[in-house]
């Protein structure tokens, strides 16, 4: 048998192509991957995995060795292996063991030897190693790993799943990953990318185009460089799909070729979806083994990826899935609609009656639509969730529109999912005409009212929702799945006038009413406001758990950003800004225009506690494009520019803040506790504390969080105009209001000046101590400075043997003072240090350099 040599080509990394975009940001990740023995660069092709490992090793100073692996190379593999780690340098001769010497287990245990005695450690790359399919290899590598110390690291390229041997070290936390998440590439490497082929596009396009590849290097790339020749880029982006022949090129050659039948007819007949499960895939192509295709189609890096932790749905990536659906049209058009009709079915069965309509829709089978319609359209009506990409209007014929004027609603009610106005006023129009030309004025008014009004919630057309929710209302045949409906509504539109107690009791009966009809997603709608609702009111730990169990009923759209909403709310009133921040992002607005709104004012209240204005500027314009457009309920327009205001004085241009508030509110802007709020924190900062204090004492009464940055604010000018008594009480007011539900958030935001305040009220005694000292901490955490207050002599000799083992009584003796005295100066030093134990002042004391 003829010995295939090794080809240094194989030891080479591949030449960067032209244009390369170097990304910093990974190499960082790459480097501090170092300190781990594996580092797993996992993600489909065209993912920019090879160039990346290309640029980062020419880039680095250490010692690293290549290895492309080829289909085949699975028995020269530790032969290759070898060579790759000797053209890393640093090895003498032949210090590295030859596969061909001993037996396996011998080889491997020579080799850990070698590389875990060397001085520097040695990293090499193993590029494309999916196309090795010998199990024993990974084990054999799972073995160097363990064994070879911190002298070998592994950076392992590949497609799809690790394998259990990696999966172990996965586990145990010895593998960096990047994925292709972290691989997809940002708004400021696009904009490089297509600078390197030559072309400029407006911001929008370019975001348009990273939004329609989803970020996918090659994708990008191909979109560039067909772009270089096109008469007109803008319009080439705008119509760029899966279909254009770059891209469907790519993945004839790339994801299509090597797929067998079974694992081909899945891929195709679930493009007609936007997420496939393995049960779902089992309805539409009559198999019994989706679940396990579709585990094979990820692990062999056909761009699915899995949609939560459990990997029993997948979503397919948007270009694929349009290039797809054109290859299903192309070989098998018959077929479409019977897909559609199979999925309809699949969901009905399971009760996801949106989903359902939908599907039945694009089949054409508008018997079941409207059979879906007459039975569920309470539940499908409160739905946000979007049909597969590219689906068409389902223009069902005219005949069939003339004879049944529900299909006419269903289809209304389908353009309304979509977001397509016009579609749904069409379709509208179209049903009430035919129900009058059949002599029923009321045929289906209770269903037509009801996609108006959800219509006019997500517009935020408050005076359209309090009229139609009182309309559907009023209507006796619907029962309690109309009547949750229209309480949703009515409770979201009482919620943006600020008219929060109604609000609460509005969407606390439109709970009921879902929970006697069964309705799951009318019930999940009406907790995610109400959590909204109850968080602005400042019951902060009853607005937590409405907002878990709206989420625990249902995670759609429609309920997750009202009760990720919620909760970065009480978040951002508890102090804790990580978390808010964390829940903010997670909150999604899609065409909800008071979530987004508020979404926008919340941003604001986070930056407030900034130390410098970098992204306000940003923060502000996107917040206020959300109040362009549409009718701003007065509400919602002085939140916001509460929220500025308050955010400009926190950067010191109180002028700015002032005329804001000037302009919101005309001459008296104390009619609004907002505002008033505001403007008593301008003339704060402004060294007028007498009118301050006068302000935020005839601040209206308002929700719980205003009335304490109110009181705070009286305090904290009484306390400025030497009126201590007033301060006091003031402060041991709203102490005893904010202690109930732990509001940190408000004293931590305004500061030093806080601070002390609280410090002082410490010594003249509260009957919140232990909320103050959490609030004191919780301060000192966030600032670097020494104790709020000078330590007199007395107290640094205490804080002296406080260092040492003796006990209270012993140091009164040392120091012959009482032990109540001590027990004082203990107390004082306590709070000046913000500690609330003995080991803590120390601590701090030695950080403040007082010891």
């Amino acid at each position: 048998m003829t010995e295939v040599p090794l080809l240094g080509s194989k030891l080479e990394a591949p030449a960067p192509p032209p244009g390369l975009v170097e990304r910093p940001r990974l190499g960082r990740v790459l480097d501090a991957g170092l300190q781990r023995p594996l580092t797993l660069v996992n993600a489909p092709p065209g993912w920019g995995k090879s160039v990346l490992l290309s640029w980062w090793t020419r880039a680095t100073d250490l010692r690293v060795g290549w290895l492309g692996v080829e289909d085949g190379d699975d028995p020269r593999f530790w032969s290759h292996l070898r060579a790759a780690l000797s053209s890393a340098g640093g090895f003498a001769g032949d210090a590295l063991p030859s596969p061909d010497e001993a037996p396996h287990e011998v080889f491997l245990a020579r080799l850990a030897a070698v590389l875990a005695d060397l001085r520097e450690p040695v990293s090499v790359v193993l590029d494309d190693f999916h196309r090795i399919r010998d199990p024993r290899v990974l084990k054999g590598l799972e073995y160097l790993v363990r064994h070879a110390g911190r002298s070998l690291r592994m950076i392992i390229v590949t497609r799809g799943g690790p394998g259990p041997p990696l999966a172990r070290l996965r586990l145990a936390g010895a593998v960096t990953v990047l994925e292709a998440a972290e691989l997809s590439f940002t708004m400021a490497e696009t904009a490089e990318l297509l600078a390197a082929l030559g072309l400029e596009l407006p911001d929008r396009y370019t975001r348009m185009l990273l939004q329609r590849t989803e970020g996918w290097p090659a994708g990008l790339r191909l979109a560039g460089l067909s772009m270089r020749g096109h008469c007109d880029p803008l319009r080439f982006v705008d119509g760029l799909t899966g279909d254009h022949e770059a891209i469907a090129g790519y993945f004839v050659s790339e994801v299509l070729d090597g797929l067998d039948d079974g694992h081909l007819e899945v891929l195709l007949c679930g493009s007609v979806l936007d997420q496939l499960t393995g049960s779902l895939a089992d309805a539409l192509t009559g198999r019994s083994d989706g679940e396990r295709v579709l585990a094979e189609l990820w692990k062999a890096g056909t761009f699915l990826d899995p949609v939560g932790d459990r990997r029993s749905s997948y979503r397919c990536h948007r270009l694929l899935g349009e290039f797809l659906r054109r290859e299903l049209a192309r070989r098998a058009p018959r077929r479409v609609p019977d897909l559609h009709r199979r999925a309809a079915a699949w969901y009905a069965a399971r009760g996801s009656s949106p989903e359902a309509l939908q599907h039945a829709l694009l089949s054409g089978d508008w018997r079941m639509a409207t059979d879906l319609l007459a039975g569920h359209w309470p539940d499908i009506v409160l739905s946000d969730s979007a049909p597969p990409f590219g689906a068409p209007d389902p223009a069902p014929p005219e005949a069939a529109l003339r004879d049944n004027p529900d299909l006419a609603l269903a289809c209304a009610l389908h353009q309304r999912i979509l977001g397509d106005r016009q579609g749904t006023d069409r379709y509208l129009r179209l049903a009430e005409d035919r129900a009058a030309e059949a002599g029923d004025g009321k045929a289906g008014d209770e269903k037509a009212t009801a996609i108006r009004l959800i219509r006019s919630v997500t517009a935020g057309d408050v005076a359209a929702t309090f009229s139609l929710a009182s309309r559907l209302l009023a209507h006796r045949e619907g029962g309690e799945g109309a009547r949750s409906v229209a309480l949703s509504a009515l409770g979201t539109a009482r919620l943006a006038t600020g008219d929060l107690r109604a609000a609460e009791t509005a969407l606390d009966d439109g709970v009921a009413a879902a929970e006697r009809a069964g309705l799951d997603r009318a019930r999940a709608v009406c907790l995610s406001r109400l959590a909204v609702a109850r968080a602005l009111l400042g019951d902060l730990h009853l607005a937590g758990r409405t907002a878990h169990d709206s989420l625990s009923v249902m995670a759609a759209p429609a309920v997750c950003g009202y009760a990720y909403l919620a909760l970065a709310i009480t978040h951002h009133e508890w102090g804790d800004g990580k978390e808010a921040a964390r829940y903010l992002d997670l909150a999604k607005s899609p065409g909800d225009r008071l979530l987004t709104a508020l979404i926008g004012i919340v941003r604001l209240w986070s930056l407030q506690a900034g130390e410098s204005s970098a992204g306000a500027d940003g923060t502000l314009r996107e917040a206020r494009r959300a109040l362009t457009g549409w009718a701003v309920p007065t509400y919602i327009a002085h939140r916001f520019t509460a929220a500025e205001a308050a955010l400009r004085t926190s950067f010191g241009d109180t002028g700015t803040a002032a005329r804001l508030l000037a302009d919101q509110a005309g001459a008296s802007p104390g009619g609004s506790a907002p505002l008033a709020v505001a403007l008593a924190r301008v003339q704060l900062r402004d060294g007028d504390p007498e009118t301050a204090l006068r302000t935020a004492a005839g601040a209206p009464n308002g929700e719980l969080g205003l009335s304490l940055e109110a009181g705070l604010l009286e305090a904290l000018a009484a306390d400025r105009l030497g009126r201590d008594r007033h301060a006091s009480a003031t402060l041991e007011k709203i102490l005893r209001l904010a202690d109930r539900e732990r509001f940190r958030g408000v004293f931590l935001r305004e500061g030093r000046a806080a601070r002390r305040l609280l410090s002082s009220h410490l010594d003249s005694g509260t009957a919140c101590w232990p909320f103050v000292m959490d609030v004191v901490g919780c301060a000192a955490e966030r600032t670097v400075d020494g104790p709020v207050a000078p330590l007199t002599e007395r107290e640094l000799t205490v804080l002296r043997y406080l260092q040492s083992v003796l006990t209270t009584e012993e140091i009164a003796a040392e120091m012959h003072l009482s032990v109540n005295t001590v027990k004082t100066h203990t107390r004082h030093i306590y709070r000046k240090l913000t500690a609330s134990r003995r080991r803590e002042a120390v601590r701090k004391a030695r950080e403040a350099r007082l010891l």
